[in-house]
């Protein structure tokens, strides 16, 4: 069970709760300084992008970043696998009131945005050169033949190249990069990187209390993203998780968005998600491409790396806390604990293997901490397909994780 607004959560039947209900915990979701809404931020997430690396014209991904204020403003951008190991970083110069738009597609083939304030379109706010200092090296929007490689080859389960004996960044998967990507504000320019967590949230470096390391504290950026597959005839847009920076509100030893890579002593200054989600489900009908899911996780690894190729990393599969489906009678189905969502990023197709369920219509109830309870942050989208048409939107949040330590 678990404190939801006042009220006790628990799942019952005529025999009784489900199995697998967590205790009791201060669950009620927030209002003051540990808050998420769409609303400028110090932080982007972007939960999930798929790239088609073997067809131009295939699947692909696009970010929009903006900057919500006068000032001009530095973004630190970071693509990580679905084992949430970072492969690629690069930065983003935004004028004021600025927006870029990134195509994942180009990142894979080695075309990074050239951005900086003597190169940046001049518009009637404001650029900043010393923000931008040591940004306009002509070769930084470039990628290297091996790193393109690497890029691709960290994404799609590959062996790295190079790497004597062979490691991997992610499951092998059907031949489509998969990950995540998060953008940060920051306080200065570095340099791109790939393969390598320097310079990137996964850096001890990178945070300093009071948003005064690389990170800066700033809430100006705000963004969505749009995944495109011509093939499926699918496209479906959504805002960014927008994660607010407060370093007046956390103590040490609360969990934030970061925590993982700073041990928790809240020197990222970032609110957490949540860890218990509410999605409508439509499966029948004119809804006759179903429902996906797709899950964003904080696995709490606190320095993801590659690993031997044909091994996992110690935390997979996270499993989950309990699944259940409702249908619109009410009727609830337990599935229990599926490893429906084992990895740091995943679309998963409801009424399959992962997420068996009869039901054309109703929702889902998702507790995402891991299968042992440890508490961790999540995050859900939905996308549904009727007619030939989708749409997309996000799961509910039922709580937060504002009042929880590590």
């Amino acid at each position: 069970m678990r404190s939801i607004r006042g009220a006790t959560f628990c799942l019952c039947l005529l025999a009784g709760c489900f199995a697998g209900a967590r205790p009791a915990a201060a669950g009620v979701l927030s209002a003051g300084n540990c808050r998420l809404d769409d609303q400028p931020a110090a932080t982007l997430l972007f939960p999930y992008f798929r790239v088609d690396l073997d067809n131009p014209a295939g699947a692909t991904t696009l970010l929009s970043i903006g900057n919500s204020f006068s000032a001009a403003a530095q973004a630190r951008v970071v693509l990580w696998t679905d084992w949430g190991v970072p492969t690629l970083a690069f930065d983003v110069y935004l004028t004021g009131f600025d927006v870029q738009t990134v195509n994942v597609r180009d990142l894979f083939q080695g075309r990074l945005p050239h951005t900086g304030a003597e190169v940046s379109p001049t518009g009637p706010f404001s650029r900043d050169t010393d923000v931008a200092q040591g940004c306009e090296d002509p070769t930084a929007g470039t990628l290297s033949p091996l790193d393109v490689d690497l890029l691709g080859a960290a994404h799609t389960g590959k062996p790295l190249p190079l790497s004597d004996p062979p490691v991997c960044a992610a499951d092998a998967g059907d031949g489509l990069a998969v990950g995540y990507v998060t953008v940060d504000v920051v306080n200065r320019c570095t340099p791109p990187a790939v393969g390598t967590p320097r310079n990137t949230p996964a850096d001890p470096l990178y945070f300093s209390a009071g948003g005064r390391g690389l990170a800066s504290d700033a809430n100006v950026l705000w963004g969505d993203s749009i995944e495109l597959d011509p093939g499926r005839a699918f496209a479906a847009s959504e805002n960014a998780v927008h994660v607010v920076a407060d370093p007046t509100f956390f103590r040490p030893g609360d969990y934030t968005f970061y925590g993982r890579f700073v041990g928790f002593d809240t020197r990222d200054d970032r609110a957490p998600l949540s860890g218990l989600f509410q999605a409508r489900i439509l499966s029948g009908g004119q809804f006759n491409g179903s429902s996906e899911l797709v899950v964003w996780r904080d696995t709490r690894e606190a320095a993801p790396a590659p690993r031997p190729c044909g091994t996992v990393p110690r935390w997979l599969p996270l499993g989950e806390a309990q699944i259940a489906f409702f249908d619109e009678e009410e009727n609830p189905l337990s599935i229990g604990t599926t490893d429906a969502f084992p990895r740091a990023v995943q679309k998963v197709a409801v009424g399959g293997a992962e997420l068996p369920t009869d039901a054309p219509f109703g929702w889902a109830m998702l507790d995402l901490w891991h299968a042992n309870l440890t508490h961790a942050q999540a995050w859900v989208g939905v996308r549904m397909s009727a007619g030939g048409y989708w749409v997309g939107h996000r799961a509910v949040r039922a709580d937060d994780l504002c009042e929880f330590g590590p």
